[in-house]
């Protein structure tokens, strides 16, 4: 199991993906899904790059 399992991660990654995407679709509805979804994005963007701004913020405090 654990094998198979290993070798179609992606697979079944993107199908969860894919399902969870069709609730949201048939639950929220289009334009809300894409705004979830907008967001999503960029709390990961900013989570993503806060350390760089965070120590942007602070260099250029000490100035």
């Amino acid at each position: 199991m654990n094998k198979i399992l290993q070798e179609h991660l992606p697979e079944i990654c993107g199908a969860a993906i894919g399902l969870l995407l069709a609730f949201c679709f048939l639950g929220l509805g289009f334009f809300k899904t894409i705004f979830v979804i907008v967001l999503l994005v960029l709390g990961f963007l900013a989570g993503h790059y806060w350390p760089l701004l965070k120590s942007l913020v602070s260099k250029q405090q000490q100035h």
